[in-house]
């Protein structure tokens, strides 16, 4: 196996925490103007979130950018006129934004229960940032996809999350170049060892690798603080 170098390794890193700035970028202003809304209201409506669709919009309609959606997902019971929330938008199939559309009664045939997602639990319970996928979101694209999630606090409580999708073949296309630029083969992974992408045919995005443990990685190989390293493979 050719090791990869420090230059291959930080290549890979630099354009995985570029990436992730895009999503992460925009999750964090639409935190922001999400608790500033809340901030002033005893009993938050639906109607406080407007703040959300003009931060949005503006960058699904940007075809340059690799957001494809992205918004805010509000606690249960924040609301006063929705137990369940989700002020969000996404790219329809032709590249317009949309907003999402989704049931929001937990009675309702193809209600949406997110309160036990990881892109809503991990923030929510540790007050980080987070990563999830690549995994298959049947919500909104029914393809491979990336969220990057931040929590909303207001006054210390818990609101919500805000995050962005990337679709992962967006997510390839930024990676690639970065990747086969290393003579060693080289992929980048989640917590669980699953590969997002790499520069091997043999080792495919959503393929599972063993033995990958985030936390016993250099830090040179890990990406900033998120779930999300990059790790050398068997030719």
């Amino acid at each position: 196996m050719t090791a990869p170098t420090l230059t291959d390794v930080a290549r890979a890193r630099d354009a995985v925490t570029e990436l992730a700035a895009h999503a992460l970028g925009l999750a964090d202003r639409i935190a922001d103007a999400v608790g500033r809304s809340l901030a002033t209201r005893t009993a938050p409506r639906r109607a406080d979130l407007e703040a959300v669709e003009p931060l949005v919009v503006p960058v699904l309609a940007d075809a340059g950018q690799p957001v494809q959606g992205a918004g805010f997902v509000a606690a249960p019971a924040l609301l006063r006129d929705a137990e369940w929330w989700l002020e969000w938008f996404a790219r329809d199939p032709d590249g317009r934004p949309q907003r999402l559309v989704t049931h929001s009664e937990p009675q309702a045939i193809g209600f949406y229960d997110y309160e036990h997602l990881p892109w809503y639990v991990v923030p929510r319970d540790t007050g980080a940032r987070h990563v999830t996928g690549p995994y298959v979101d049947y919500l909104c694209t029914e393809e491979y996809t990336l969220t990057f999630t931040t929590p909303v606090l207001v006054a210390g409580r818990f609101c919500g999350v805000a995050g962005a999708d990337i679709a992962v073949k967006n997510a390839e296309q930024a990676l690639l170049p970065a990747l086969r630029a290393s003579a060693a083969r080289i992929a980048v992974v989640n917590s669980f060892g699953r590969i997002l992408s790499s520069n091997s045919g043999r080792h495919l995005c959503g393929d599972l690798l063993d033995g990958v443990d985030l936390a016993a990685l250099p830090a040179d190989q890990r990406i900033g603080d998120l779930p999300l390293a990059v790790v050398a493979l068997d030719d």
